[in-house]
This record gives structure tokens, sequence and C-alpha cells, in this order.
């Protein structure tokens, strides 16, 4: 198997933001059904982290803050680092979790599973929480996305401290989090205000978003974009490669549902190709929305797991 390593998009760290160098969040949940601990305090990068030496055996996860926002809870801009066995940084994989940009988290769903997959690959797996448009909160676009882009970029200084290569990263979601690493792929301006590399980005994997034209019409839209339609054209990955032409990254983009709903998910993957990119499109019916992500990684599974292992294989190898 590759290296590769599924890693959160988060930004922590002592570098040139003001925000950086956050210190690990603190509360540590306890273990899930998998055997493995709940995320335990990464300390400061390099500290207690498994890096450059060689490790007997797949470690983690180990939780670091990526960054500090006012009257946010840390554990929202925090992530889960878990490394494979081997030795040295690990190329990244960068899990961004769904939930309607609402609700959700960085261990929740079959994130163990998922770690446990791509440590059978020889990679890491680090898994990013982003701040959420819960009613009250006032979070809105771009908060979300500026989120993802620093982790990228605190991993693009830290990563190497905590076991990761930065050089080389994938960036794979599902649902609003499809959605997220979609706008990360097409957007490099996003990633560049905030220091990351557009170019480290090998491929991009989103998994069931339907997000990729934003209506103002659509509630779950309205609420974490708001209605303005620069706005929303802005944060629609379509329109994105419209303006932007072809993104630097492989895409891997997996549907289903009904016929429209594949239809336009289709059409995404399709514009890449035709702006002069690479995209691969996936129907995944019969499989439900939930299904599409708690597929992947489990035995028996041949529609997500295989296609998403090939377009990883590719773009994260050395």
């Amino acid at each position: 198997g590759i290296a590769v390593v599924l890693a959160v998009v988060v930004m922590a760290g002592a570098c040139a933001n003001p925000e950086a160098g956050t210190p690990p969040v603190g509360d540590t949940p306890a273990g899930d059904a998998s055997g493995r601990p709940g995320p335990q305090p990464g300390g400061a990068p390099g500290q207690g982290a498994d890096t450059g030496a060689c490790r007997e055996a797949a470690t983690g996860p180990r939780e670091y803050g990526y960054t500090s926002r006012a009257g946010t809870d840390a554990n929202l801009t925090s992530l889960d680092v878990w490394l494979p066995a081997g030795c040295g940084p690990a190329p990244a994989v960068v899990w961004v979790h769904g939930g309607g940009w609402s609700r959700g988290d960085k261990a929740s769903g079959n994130v163990a599973a998922l770690a446990d997959l791509v440590n059978d690959l020889g990679a890491a797996l680090v898994s990013v929480n982003y701040r959420l448009s819960a009613p009250g909160t006032g979070v809105q676009w771009p908060d979300h996305g500026n989120d993802v882009a620093a982790a990228l970029a605190w991993l693009a200084t830290q990563g190497p401290a905590v076991g990761v290569d930065p050089r080389r990263m994938a960036l794979v979601g599902h649902s609003a989090g499809g959605h997220l690493v979609a706008v990360a792929g097409t957007d490099p301006a996003l990633l560049a205000r905030a220091g990351a590399d557009p170019e480290a980005v090998g491929c991009v994997v989103a998994l069931d978003s339907a997000a990729t034209v934003l209506d103002a019409g659509n509630p779950l839209h309205a609420a974490a974009f708001g209605t303005d339609p620069a706005v929303l054209a802005g944060a629609s990955p379509l329109v994105l490669v419209e303006r932007n032409g072809a993104p630097p990254a492989e895409f891997l983009v997996v549907a289903r549902g009904r016929p429209a709903r594949v239809a336009a998910q289709r059409s995404f993957a399709d514009a890449i190709t035709a702006a002069g990119g690479t995209a691969t499109f996936v129907d995944a019916n019969p499989l439900d929305h939930a299904g599409v992500a708690s597929a992947l990684g489990r035995d028996g599974d041949g529609v997500v797991t295989p296609a998403v292992r090939d377009v990883l294989d590719r773009c994260l190898a050395p």
C-alpha cells in the first residue's frame, strides 16, 4: 500500500498568523467500538507526536488546535491525527465531515474505521473540525471555508512536526464536507489567502455533496451562506470552475439519489474535464446519503471504496 494520510484541515502552531499557536484541546473523549482510545492531547507540535522516528504500530488519535477564533469553542478549530505504522512523515488526506454546515464532528460517523483503512495503506488520517452555522452562532460563509484553508496552512508549517508530509495531500469530504473540499479544490485564492499551497493538493474526493451550485431558495444553503447572489456564486464549485478554469487537483465526484441530483453532480465533473482538468464520476446508487460515507472502508463495499482507493493511489504516490 501507499503511504497515505487522512489529514484534517486545521491551522494551529506558531506561524506567521497571529491566531496560530493554540494549545491542544482539553477534554479527552472515551474510546469507541473499534478499540481505539479517544483523542489524546497532542501537546505542542513535535512533543509526544511520532514524527521522524519509526512507529511499530499505528498511533492516535492525537488532538491539536489549529487556530484560535474569538468566542469560538476550541473544539471547533481542532483536528485529530491518526498516524500509520512506518517511518517519517506521511502524505495527507484531509477528511472534512458533513452535517449541513451546522452540525457534525471530526470524531463522528465511521472515522475510526476510516483511520484503520488508511493506516492499513501506510497512511495517516487527520480529521478536521470547523465552525458551524448552528442557530444563534452568527457563523456563515466564508467562515467554514476559511477554517478549512487555515487547517491546510497549519499543516504546511506544522505538519512535519506531527508526522504529516504537507507536500502531498488529498482532500476528502462527505455532504457539506464534500462541498467544502470541492470549493478548496476549485478556488486557489481561498487557500493562498490563508498561506496554504493549492499545488500541494493532489486530489479531491467529494462524496455526495449535492451543492455544486448554491441556491438562495434552499433553506439549508441560506442558513449557512445567506442569500446574496454574489456570495452564493462565489461558494459554488461549478461556478468556480467556470471562473477559474481547470483545478490543479484530480477530482472524484460520487453521487446518488434521484436522476436530477445525480445529473447535477455529473455536470460538475464534466465541467472540470471540459476545462482541461481530470475528474471521474461514480454513481453510488442504490446507497442512501449516509450510506455513501459509511461504505468508505467497509468490507465488501464495491462502489465507493475502490474508487477512492484508486484516486488516492495516483495522487499520493511518491
